[in-house]
């Protein structure tokens, strides 16, 4: 692996393809909506059409993708293009992976509790699950897993690979 923390080893990105689809529904509907209350002679429908389209944008900006990065020491990941919210784990940290598949009863988007958590864009489908040595363990849906899995292993230390 490089030596500098900063290059990613491996980069994938999702798409949160049902988000989108999501968001921009409702905003279609809710345009439609606000265009009508405007036409009626609403003074109010302009702000609302202004404040559902920001708030659609935000949302999209935020979570609109998937984002998995592995660095030298370390498995990065984050939702949307801002790169907020994401998350990291030391590779040092991790005492395993298991390829699983997530069922389509968790759904999608950041699912489970703190101890136990689900990262996915897609309604079930492949995932890797890593075991940490805090007891935690962290699920990211990717429809590679076999080498993001690959990758990791190559990168944790040669007493657990």
């Amino acid at each position: 692996m490089p030596d500098t923390p900063d290059t990613p080893v491996y980069r994938h990105v999702q798409t949160y393809w049902m988000l989108w689809v999501i968001l921009l529904a409702t905003g279609a509907v809710a345009a439609y909506m606000l265009s009508a209350e405007q036409a009626a002679g609403s003074a109010d429908a302009l702000g609302g059409l202004i404040i559902m389209a920001a708030s659609l944008g935000g949302g999209l900006l935020c979570l609109g993708r998937l984002v998995i990065e592995v660095r030298t020491r370390e498995l990065r990941w984050h939702f949307g293009y801002v790169g907020w919210p994401s998350w990291s784990v030391a590779l040092e940290q991790v005492t395993r992976t298991e390829i699983i598949r997530a069922s389509y009863a968790w759904g999608s988007g950041i699912r489970g509790p703190r101890a136990h958590r689900l990262y996915n864009v897609t309604l079930g489908g492949p995932a890797l699950r890593l075991y940490l040595r805090d007891g935690r363990t962290v699920m990211l849906g990717t429809p590679e897993p076999q080498r993001l899995q690959d990758i990791l292993q190559a990168g944790l230390p040669a007493a657990r690979r």
